[in-house]
This record gives C-alpha cells, sequence and structure tokens, in this order.
C-alpha cells in the first residue's frame, strides 16, 4: 500500500509515519522508482507503535521492545509506576491550585512560600512519592551544549565552505590550489564568506550544512528564522568571545571560558535569547548523512577540479590554439609568468612593474627557441633548444617550462585522460626524470625527448640549477622534443 493508503487506514499522520522510519521503528520497502511500499505487516507495526505512544511509552523503550531487549509486561509496570506518580503529583497541583483559588489573593499580595511548601512537601507513607512538579520545560530556551556536537557541525560548515571556495575559484579559471599560498589573505577570505554566508543560511533555512546533517537548528524563541542582521551580529559576537579574534594568548582564555561554558550545561553568550534545538543523536543517520554528503561534495570538487585544468583548446591544435593553452596553463598550474607566447608561438617578455627588482640569468629559458612540426596546419610536435657557453651566470634547467608545454599539448589531444588521477603517472614521470642526462618518456599517446650535453657544469641536486665550473670554458646544449605518437 502507499503512504497515502496506510495513512488513511491507521490514522497515524504522513510527518508521524516519516518520524517512526527516521527512528528505525518502521522499515517499508523501497520500490525501484523511490517510493515507498507498505505491507500489512507494516500497518500492524504502525497501529502497536500508535497504541504504545499514546499511552506513553518512550521511543526508545519501543525500540527495546522491536529487538526483543524488553518485556511489554515490564515495560507497562514501568509505565504505571509512572503514571501513578503523574497521578499523585496532579492531584497535589490540584489541591495546591484548589487552596489558593479559596484564600482568593490578588497577584500583588501572594505570598508564595507556604504554596511552594505544599507543593513540595513529602507525601505519606506507602504512596509514590513522584518529585515535586517541575516550571514546563518550555519555559526555557532550548540550547545544545554537546561541546563534540557543536564542533563537528562547525567543522563540516567549514570543509562545505572551503569547497565552495575551491569551486568558485575553478570556475574563474584560477587554481584552488594557490590558496595555500597566499598564508593570511586566504584566511581572510574565507572568514569574510563565512561572515556573510553563515548568517544567510540561518535566514533562509534556521540551519547550516553541517548544522542540517547533524540535526541542528537556530532560531528565535517564537520559532522564527533569524534576521539576516541578527545572523551578522551572532557571527561577530562569536569570533570574539569564542575565537577571541585570533588574538595571541586571548583567543587561548576565550577558548577555556567557552569550554568552561559548555561543561557546565551553560549557553554561549551569542546563544543567549535563542533557540538551538537537537534532534536525537543517532550515529547510523548523522554520521552517515554527513558521510554521504561529504562524498558527494568531493566528487563534485573532483570533477571541476579535473576540468579546470585542461586546456581551453582541445583536439587537432593550430600553433596559436597552442599558443592560448599554453599562457592558460602557465597561470593556472604554474602562477604565472613573465613570459607568454604570442599567436606565432614565439616568446613575448612583459616588463617589469617601475621599481621592482629582477634577477636576468643566463639560463633564463623562456627566452630561448621553441619550433613546431605541422602536418596540414595541425601541430604535431613541440621543441625547445637552447645552447650557451663560456657563461659565469647560474642557470635553471627548464623543467617548468617542459611541464607546461606538456599540458598544454599532451592534455589537449583526444585521447587524454579526463580524470586528475589519470594524468599524473605523466606528471610523476617528469618530476623524478634524470634532466641532467638523456632520457625519453612515452606516455599519454606522446614522446618526450630530452636531450642535453654539458661540459664544466655542475648540477645541484635537488633544485635543478646548474652552475658553470669554469667560467671561460663551459658549453651547454639541450633540446626537448614533445611529439604525438604515430
Amino acid at each position: 500500500m502507499t503512504s497515502k493508503e496506510i495513512e488513511f487506514r491507521s490514522g497515524v499522520p504522513r510527518a508521524n509515519i516519516r518520524y517512526y522510519e527516521a527512528e528505525g521503528l518502521l522499515t517499508p520497502q523501497r520500490l525501484k522508482n523511490g517510493y515507498r511500499s507498505y505491507s500489512e505487516e507494516d500497518l500492524a507495526q504502525l497501529e502497536k507503535i500508535k497504541l504504545l505512544r499514546r499511552l506513553g511509552i518512550g521511543i526508545e523503550a519501543l525500540r527495546d521492545l522491536q529487538r526483543g531487549g524488553a518485556e511489554l509486561s515490564a515495560v507497562l509496570d514501568r509505565r504505571l509506576r509512572e503514571l501513578e506518580g503523574e497521578q499523585a503529583s496532579l492531584c497535589r497541583v490540584s489541591q495546591v491550585c484548589g487552596n489558593l483559588r479559596g484564600e482568593a489573593p490578588t497577584f500583588e499580595t501572594l505570598e508564595p512560600a507556604k504554596y511552594l511548601e505544599a507543593l513540595d512537601a513529602p507525601f505519606p507513607q506507602g504512596e509514590p512519592q513522584p518529585a515535586s512538579p517541575p516550571l514546563p520545560e518550555a519555559d526555557a530556551l532550548p540550547v545544545v551544549t554537546n561541546l563534540w556536537l557543536r564542533l563537528a557541525a562547525r567543522e563540516l560548515d567549514f570543509f562545505f565552505l572551503l569547497l565552495l571556495v575551491v569551486t568558485v575559484f575553478s570556475l574563474l579559471g584560477r587554481n584552488p590550489s594557490r590558496l595555500a599560498g597566499m598564508g593570511l589573505p586566504a584566511g581572510l577570505l574565507l572568514e569574510l564568506a563565512r561572515l556573510l554566508l553563515e548568517p544567510l543560511l540561518l535566514h533562509l533555512f534556521a540551519t547550516t550544512p553541517g548544522k542540517a546533517l547533524l540535526g541542528l537548528r537556530i532560531t528565535r524563541p517564537d520559532g522564527g528564522k533569524l534576521s539576516y542582521g541578527e545572523g551578522i551580529a551572532r557571527h561577530l559576537h562569536m569570533l570574539w568571545g569564542a575565537l577571541g579574534l585570533g588574538i595571541p594568548i586571548w583567543s587561548w582564555i576565550q577558548i577555556y571560558k567557552c569550554c568552561k561554558r559548555w561543561s557546565e550545561g551553560e549557553p554561549q553568550p551569542w546563544d543567549v535569547g535563542l533557540a538551538y534545538t537537537a534532534r536525537p543523536f543517532r550515529w547510523k543517520r548523522h554520521l552517515g548523512g554527513a558521510a554521504l554528503a561529504c562524498l558527494g561534495v568531493l566528487a563534485v570538487a573532483e570533477t571541476l577540479n579535473s576540468f579546470s585544468q585542461l586546456p581551453p583548446h582541445r583536439g587537432d591544435l593550430t600553433v596559436a590554439e597552442f599558443a592560448e593553452n599554453y599562457n592558460r596553463q602557465a597561470a593556472y598550474l604554474q602562477g604565472g609568468s613573465r613570459y607568454s607566447l604570442d599567436e606565432a608561438g614565439q616568446w613575448q617578455v612583459t616588463p617589469d612593474p617601475p621599481g621592482t627588482f629582477s634577477v636576468n640569468l643566463a639560463g633564463d629559458w623562456q627566452t630561448k627557441r621553441l619550433t613546431y612540426t605541422l602536418e596540414d596546419g595541425v601541430l604535431k610536435a613541440v621543441t625547445l633548444e637552447y645552447a650557451v657557453e663560456n657563461t659565469d651566470s647560474w642557470m635553471a634547467l627548464p623543467t617548468d617550462t617542459v611541464m607546461t608545454v606538456v599540458t598544454a599539448f599532451v592534455w589537449a589531444q583526444e585521447g587524454a585522460p579526463f580524470w586528475t588521477s589519470g594524468r599524473k603517472p605523466l606528471i610523476r614521470a617528469l618530476d623524478s626524470a634524470a634532466w641532467e642526462r638523456d632520457f625519453t618518456l612515452r606516455q599519454d599517446g606522446a614522446d618526450i625527448t630530452w636531450e642535453i650535453d654539458m661540459r664544466n657544469f655542475d648540477l645541484l641536486s635537488g633544485i635543478g640549477w646548474i652552475t658553470p665550473r669554469d667560467e671561460t670554458d663551459n658549453a651547454l646544449s639541450l633540446r626537448c622534443t614533445i611529439a604525438l605518437e604515430e
């Protein structure tokens, strides 16, 4: 039967049925189209739940009954004792309320001491001894004092925010890995994004992705959503009161105060006057949902990352298209350079800004010669050549230039792997190559041939720089060809 049918036959609202399913008390069959299919056994189970819940049996007790961890008679005996106590407590409340009404004082002249004493007086021996009537739970705003739950929600929010920023950078054609090198500006960028987005999400949904996955909500006392301004104020208060704005020593003092309030069950100052609620925590539901959400976001992020690393022109390339690919890959993967290629595939240099200090080295490889092999206007090979002799300058081997040429040319071919994992073997092979001697690599449908001849040069191991051993008698020549396999 469908959800509508079981709702009609059982008399249980659909929202309650969904709640019992979420608590694991009902497990209907799922059809291929995702719809629920309820059996007669499910209907019988739901009617049992309906009866026992109306008698006041708790969800945990119902779960124990289903699992065989408790006997129905024992559960009912416990409930009967609770009802006796509740009845005695209600009788006491009725008696005190009647006495108060009989004396008919005004609110201004009411003296509560003797009535409170009557409410708290012990019951006669032999009768149930329930606790004194407490203040209604609704008189207190709910507050989540579970430190680990709130920290987990915050870390999930940060994770999703970081992936969002990475996604935006990728879509804008910027390399998100450069964020790590930005240092303080990157941290400020993330905090600013959090300051703007978290209050907006609280205003729209009363929760954030991390909080939603762990069943947390933040609202006004009447259940209404916070305004955007209230969300901003709460976030700024939290930055000061919980993190001390990152000020050394003071931030540690603030963190200690926060932990102390949590341990004592006290609300945090930025949550005072707000309702911070949490659904009962279920490891399987909450952690499973969080894991699935993280995997989904990671899959989207990896797809964007793989796509954004590909050059803009794919398939058969002209020299002009290769030049565009090279310039884009140099900016995205290598962080940019003063040297770029014009439409003819020749080097052009961007002058340093006035007042900028720069060092011109003899090994400034980007100024060296690039030649192209074409067939019917289609690029088939790219060759980098350089020769120098009797120099007194240090020189850097052109490993970055070769890497950029490879990513602009080889990754543009139709058979190139889409996913970054498929492209890593070629990059690892280039990273581990012995650049001080000849080698040939065959990978991803391309041959990469490196030929080098050095006389009176020393290689600085590990950093790819060479220095002249004899400044008046040295020579170096190299040739690197990246060609498509026939």
